[in-house]
């Protein structure tokens, strides 16, 4: 029984497959060539000498799925000359619109008439300042700086104030914590030369 299953199966293999037109029709033939070599390799299995089956097997499944696997190729190549030649028609479609939006441009240009000429601005009245009240807010600018800088020295001042109160606080507090070194302890040399 075995033995005409793999002849059947063989002259399967080798018998042309009919040229797909579609993916659909790939898949479907992709899956029954698949199911046909999972049949054999189950066949197989049951076998004393169940690697040189194999390995026969999937040669025989690899010629069977060459041709399927170059028409997906094919196919593959045939959607991707498609996409090409639909970018390039939109790319000149575009060029195409923009050439015709640029003459209607150029068209609308030529017949508007010309620009009336900008009207005279109303003048304004200049502010006249004497050389007395330039004088007098560069006196007041130069005393608000000089005060500016008189309460930055201050609060500088503060800040250093305050920095070496605490710096002798936290000495203080250093020194309250740390306790005074024990005596050293007599050498050995000591105790003996006294007796």
């Amino acid at each position: 029984m075995t033995t005409l299953l793999i002849l059947l199966a063989a002259a399967a293999a080798s018998a042309p497959l009919s040229q797909p037109a579609t993916r659909a029709e790939v898949a479907t033939q992709r899956a029954a060539v698949e199911q046909r070599f999972a049949r054999e390799e189950a066949e197989c299995e049951q076998r004393f000498a169940v690697s040189p089956c194999l390995e026969d097997l999937r040669k025989r499944r690899r010629d069977a799925l060459a041709p399927l696997i170059r028409y997906e190729h094919e196919l593959d190549a045939e959607e991707r000359r498609a996409r090409a030649a639909a970018q390039a028609q939109r790319v000149k479609e575009r060029e195409q619109a923009a050439v015709q939006e640029e003459g209607r441009r150029r068209e609308r240009l030529l017949t508007a008439p010309p620009p009336a000429p900008p009207s005279q601005p109303a003048s304004h009245p200049v502010k006249a300042r004497s050389a007395e009240a330039v004088e007098r807010e560069g006196r007041q600018a130069a005393a608000q700086a000089e005060r500016v800088a008189a309460q930055r020295r201050e609060l500088t001042q503060q800040r250093q104030q305050q920095m070496r109160e605490r710096l002798a606080e936290r000495q203080a507090r250093e020194k309250a914590r740390t306790k005074p070194r024990a005596a050293p302890l007599p050498l050995p040399g000591a105790s003996a030369a006294s007796k």
